[in-house]
């Protein structure tokens, strides 16, 4: 049977990204990436008669941007991303895209195939319409959850707009600013031996161990300097460790991965020093060990739009919410913010379902998601 028929609505399309799997694949290296969600959406804006644009971000990893007009006027976006997290750990069917309970489940479904249907039907029902004016384009782009390339690609490639809107799930809170993100590798190089004379060795992993309460210390009375009205504090954490290559011989190197979130106004480079100089400090020199702390391979940056601004008055008096919030978790949003669009997160759905071993979105949410954004796109585009 042919899905793509005329009168999709949000719940249609939602199953259907759903149920192709699009993991991202430094989640999962098996995975072919985002390209199975990106053909059925190609063929899907054709279908439609839209403006369609696919376009490379990496090997068989593609952008896929869908445009309307209705002469002279301002330029929406609405941005969402195609690819997910992983799929381990979950105890339902990932990609069945089943309605049950009032729910749509499966992985994507809340973050973020959910909202980024809504936003497709959006587009569909606005070109029904002749009361608004400008240009709405809705861009589906690859790689949030991981280095944010499909965002920046399609900056380079099409801005500017006049405004952007964001849709991860925040339960259609208007979100006006969310933290950064700060990720650094620290090493501990030690000496290898076989395990059985560890004496002859120095052991990196046992090495890291003071490296590791010296940055928890840090994390905890040091990192809450950084700060700025209306957010939480910056917080950090470690996230992954690595070291040894077998169980009988001493490792030489030991590797733990941190992640910091930041804020706006916030000096990476000096938020950067300061945990060098105070991890160095608490650790000390020690005869057989080098620390390594390495500079950030990801700085991802905060963003804050000012709540004074139309396009977070006009969503804040949409959603009847007396000011805008602003979160934790970091996503597109702050890459358009930073190339200088007036920019907010919206979208249904709650952000506590992300990533979650039952992921689902209600069909409640998605019905007022498709509302929010087109009562908002029409506020905007006149």
């Amino acid at each position: 049977m042919n899905t793509l028929t005329s009168n999709m609505n949000s719940l249609d399309i939602a199953q259907e990204l759903v149920r192709r799997p699009s993991v991202n694949p430094l989640h999962d290296p098996k995975s072919s990436g985002e390209n199975k969600v990106v053909d059925w959406l190609e063929q899907w804006g054709k279908e439609h008669n839209l403006e369609t644009l696919r376009e490379p971000v990496f090997p068989n990893r593609d952008n896929i941007s869908f445009k309307i007009s209705n002469g002279e006027g301002p330029h929406l976006l609405l941005n969402g991303h195609t690819d997910t997290v992983s799929v381990a750990g979950m105890d339902i069917d990932p990609f069945s895209g089943e309605v049950r309970d009032g729910r749509l489940w499966g992985r994507g479904s809340t973050d973020m195939k959910g909202p980024l249907a809504c936003m497709l039907e959006t587009i569909l029902r606005m070109r029904e319409r002749d009361d608004w004016k400008g240009t709405l384009t809705v861009g589906c782009v690859v790689d949030e959850e991981t280095e944010f390339q499909g965002i920046l690609k399609l900056i380079e490639n099409h801005k500017p707009w006049d405004y952007a809107i964001v849709g991860e799930p925040t339960q259609l809170r208007v979100i006006r600013g969310c933290k950064g993100c700060l990720r650094i590798i620290i090493r501990v190089h030690g000496r290898a031996a076989h395990s059985s004379d560890p004496n002859k060795g120095r052991n990196a992993i046992v090495g890291m161990a003071p490296v590791l309460k010296a940055l928890q210390a840090f994390f905890d009375e040091e990192i809450g300097q950084f700060t700025r009205s209306g957010f939480s504090p910056c917080t950090g954490s470690v996230g992954m460790i690595d070291g040894g290559s077998a169980v009988n011989i001493v490792p030489d190197e030991c590797a733990v991965t941190i992640d910091i979130r930041t804020l706006p106004g916030q000096n990476t480079t000096q938020t950067h020093e300061a945990l060098e100089q105070y991890v160095q400090n608490k650790v000390g020199q020690r005869e057989g060990y080098e620390l390594i702390i390495e500079r950030p391979y990801h700085d991802s940056p905060s963003f804050e739009t000012d709540p004074e601004h139309p396009l977070v008055k006009f969503a804040c008096e949409l959603q009847a919410q007396n000011e805008a919030d602003t979160v934790a978790f970091g996503c597109d949003a702050s890459k358009l913010a930073a190339a200088g669009i007036p920019t907010i997160i919206l979208g249904p759905g709650d952000i506590a379902q992300a990533h979650t071993k039952d992921e689902f979105i209600s069909l409640q949410d998605l019905e007022a998601g498709t509302e929010a954004y087109i009562n908002l796109s029409l506020k905007l585009l006149n």
